[in-house]
């Protein structure tokens, strides 16, 4: 007889089945309803409409299908059903509700399913509008979802091939093995769930994956669009639809990626936006093939030029697009990313490659299918021609491509390498220089050529003309960049030449918008994304060659930051500061004072109040002051004893962001409630000096004249007091009058004590002969109530932020001018 469990909610996880069945068989449905509808097209054209329409019934069963799944996985994650493994494994009860959403898309499936979900809202987009290339297109765009439906399927075919992962299974089943789940009454020891990362914990992370994945989605209808058009060999229709999705997806996707850099720059402690991680360069591949593509299209579309070089990029695009998947969900890369699946993602290994294997046979088949009918001009493009240099940038930005995704598939090829060769071949030691040192030069050509090639016409130019307003920009460029060089002491001659293929591109582009498109907005997109481009490369430029550490140790205290060598170690010991509580010190021109921690009991992190404060260096009045709160999750569920979790806190200027983050703390939650603190003597001569936590005591002498009520005091006493003056960062705190006298013939002290710095001084001893006193000094144990903290000042990091946000519109503009303009197309 089975089992009945007690308390489990088995129909969520029933309908769930049910819908993921009903989204996997209609997407089949739909992909050959539409097949055969392109199949009879010029056959039986009654025939090619039934079927065509059963393909739209079909795909709308598929999109409520894969929209049931999505609500299914929701509600049993928002009502915290533990019996269903997905929702154990990604999240617990004291999850903030704002952050439910990314529990949602921190697993596999989930992830899957978002990009699933966008794909439906896309494919009835194209559906309505795609007009005579709508059985072609929603054929490979219904395909792509069987391949994303079969993600969650979960079954097995026969005894090791696995198709999918379900996000319905059961607790009890994922974990049959142990010994709890024989019991009917598991649920009674299941009080929680494992939790959600606590690097997904932060609002970017809830808007960060959407935007990128509809980026990613989005990527398909171009390559639809071009499959169509090798398909039915038809080169003209494709052309505006094609080219209004990929000004659609360069937009969305460039934002979707750099709003990753943006939780990364506040949510990590890499010190920065961009890491060269494989997970980041996973989705900036498919981008940048993606803007090459755009442009031989563009040229194309006005030339009749660049069509296979069009075709062969647009298909590697998408080709890369599951690719990188394949590089971040199967566990190839191993540790070499920080945010990379690993073991759960080893069952796709097989599934993914089958996926980008029919996908690639598909587009490689019909282009050798039509090769000798693709459109080609037999003359060569003119030197001064716009369609030469826009070539040319397509072909630097695909180098650029490969160059990334070779060094990111290092895991994958160099077993091969290692058995032909009998070398190993690892990932570069310091990977952002070995990318930078490489990058920086294809960052340098673009920018010189995004700044002149609008200033070219197509097919031919006036040579006088082009090379007139050239020279104005490079002449005004060059100014500019001799001032920001100096300014801001770029000496390396790489970044020198950087900074001024930023500036060629910015003024050029501000000249061309104002003096050959007399500043017609609609007519402004190109120009507004290569001015953005331009800003952004200014930006990170600045931001990263005078990033400045703030947080200079100069106290020369080594600590432990569990690096593999001990230069590193030593290096980060000397980029970070211990801070006691009330205790200031200098970093740079600012005062920072760790002011205590707070907790919530609806928020498990720790915030650290950190006050800063500068002050004029000659009056000494403060100019300014502001407090940040980095936070932390300190000894995190899952984690090892004694780890945290940090969270930066940055104070923004418009010309500079001082970012600060805390590598080490206390556990507010386990402090010491006994004072654990301990007298030190200290022999010190009139003049001598006693260090303490947050400041020094100096010794100036004895004083006989006691002030009546300063101690217990009977006539008779012989009393002395010490002068002590007390002094922190900022100067002169206070005086101590710590007192020895004789009662009886015994000696005995009164302390006296600086509240502030919780700092007892006794005098134990005094020492005629030597002129010299006995001190006693304690102070609250330094382990007790303190940080280790970092920070960081980035110079004019907003220009990222600005160029990224220009260039995004820049796409949007020049879509929606595609849209609504009547264009004429280049004949062949």
């Amino acid at each position: 007889m089975d089992t009945q469990f007690i308390g489990e909610h088995l129909m969520p996880g029933k309908l769930g089945h049910f819908f993921a069945i009903l989204s996997f068989v209609m997407a089949l449905f739909s992909t050959f309803s539409y097949w055969r509808a392109a199949a009879t097209e010029n056959k039986d054209l009654n025939s090619s409409r039934s079927w065509q329409l059963l393909g739209r019934n079909g795909f709308i069963l598929h999109v409520a299908g894969t929209a049931g799944v999505f609500i299914t996985l929701f509600y049993i994650i928002q009502n915290h059903l533990f019996e269903y493994h997905y929702a154990w494994r990604h999240s617990d009860l004291s999850l903030s509700p704002k952050y439910l959403l990314s529990c949602f898309w921190e697993g596999q499936e989930g992830s899957f399913l978002l990009w699933s979900i966008w794909h439906c809202v896309l494919g009835l987009i194209v559906m309505f509008t795609a007009k005579g290339l709508e059985s072609r297109t929603m054929t490979i765009i219904s395909l792509v979802q069987v391949a994303l439906a079969s993600m969650l399927l979960g079954f097995y075919i026969g005894p090791d091939i696995k198709i999918g992962s379900d996000p319905f299974i059961l607790l009890r089943t994922q974990m049959q093995d142990a010994p709890i789940f024989s019991q009917p009454n598991y649920l009674d020891f299941v009080k929680d769930g494992n939790g959600l990362n606590i690097l997904l914990q932060n609002y970017w992370m809830v808007i960060h994956p959407p935007i990128l994945f509809l980026g990613f989605a989005a990527t398909l209808i171009p390559f639809a669009f071009t499959i169509a058009a090798l398909w039915k060999g038809e080169y003209k229709q494709w052309l505006k639809p094609t080219l209004v999705w990929s000004l659609f997806t360069g937009g969305i996707l460039g934002t979707g990626i750099m709003m990753g850099g943006a939780w990364a720059y506040e949510s990590l402690t890499f010190g920065g936006y961009w890491a060269w991680d494989p997970v980041e360069n996973a989705s900036l591949v498919p981008w940048l093939l993606l803007v090459a593509a755009l442009h031989t299209l563009v040229v194309f579309k006005a030339t009749g030029r660049s069509f296979i070089i069009t075709i062969v990029l647009m298909s590697l695009m998408y080709m890369f697009v599951w690719y990188s998947t394949f590089l971040t969900r199967t566990g190839v890369l191993g540790d070499t990313s920080v945010h990379a699946f690993t073991d759960e993602g080893k069952a796709l290994y097989w599934h993914l490659l089958a996926v980008l294997g029919t996908l690639l046979v598909l587009a490689i088949g019909l282009m050798l299918v039509r090769w000798k009918g693709m459109p080609r001009v037999k003359t060569e493009e003119a030197v001064n021609s716009r369609e030469f240099w826009m070539f040319i940038g397509s072909f630097i930005l695909f180098l650029s491509a490969i160059q990334i995704s070779i060094t990111t598939s290092i895991p994958v090829w160099s077993p091969l390498a290692k058995a032909i060769t009998s070398k190993d071949i690892a990932p570069p030691a310091d990977v952002i220089k070995h990318y930078n040192d490489i990058q920086v030069w294809v960052a340098i050509i673009i920018t010189l050529l995004t700044a002149s090639i609008l200033f070219f016409r197509f097919k031919t130019s006036d040579t006088k003309t082009v090379l007139k307003r050239l020279s104005i920009t490079a002449g005004i460029a060059i100014v500019l960049s001799v001032i920001m060089g100096i300014t801001q002491k770029i000496g390396d001659a790489r970044y020198v030449v950087l900074l001024f293929g930023s500036n060629y591109t910015i003024v050029g582009m501000i000249y061309y918008a104002i003096k050959v498109q007399k500043m017609q907005l609609k007519k402004l997109g190109a120009a507004s994304t290569h001015l953005g481009f331009g800003i952004f490369v200014l930006g990170v430029l600045f931001s990263s060659y005078n990033k400045e550490v703030m947080s200079i140790n100069t106290m020369g205290i080594m600590m432990d930051f569990g690096k593999k060598n001990a230069s590193e170690n030593a290096r980060e010991s000397m980029e970070n500061v211990l801070l006691y509580k009330d205790a200031p010190v200098v970093m740079g021109e600012y005062t920072a004072t760790f002011k205590g921690d707070s907790t919530s009991p609806d928020d498990p992190r720790v915030f650290f109040k950190v006050a800063y404060e500068r002050r004029d260096t000659v009056t000494n009045e403060v100019k300014e002051s502001f407090v940040l709160y980095p936070d932390a999750f300190v000894n995190p569920k899952g984690q090892e004893e004694n780890s945290m979790s940090p969270n930066p806190d940055s104070k923004h200027y418009l010309t500079r962001d001082i970012f600060t983050y805390v590598t080490k703390a206390y556990d507010p939650n386990h402090k010491p409630t006994d004072d654990t603190a301990s007298y030190k003597t200290h022999k010190v001569h009139e003049g001598d000096t006693v260090f303490t936590n947050d400041g020094y005591l100096v010794y100036a002498g004895l004083n006989t004249n006691i002030a009546p009520g300063t101690y217990p005091q009977q006539a008779g006493d012989v009393a002395v007091a010490a002068v002590l003056l007390a002094y922190d960062v900022k100067g002169p705190v206070d005086t101590l009058f710590p007192i020895y006298y004789i009662r009886d013939q015994y000696a005995y002290q009164a302390d006296d004590t600086l509240k502030k710095s919780n700092l007892y001084a006794r005098i134990s001893n005094i020492i005629p002969d030597e002129k010299a006193v006995e001190l006693k000094i304690k102070q609250a144990a330094a382990e007790d109530d303190y940080i280790v903290m970092k920070a960081l000042i980035f110079p004019y990091i907003n220009l990222v932020w600005l160029g990224v946000i220009i260039m995004s519109l820049g796409f949007f503009l020049a879509m929606i001018n595609r849209i609504t303009k009547k264009e004429k197309t280049a004949t062949v």
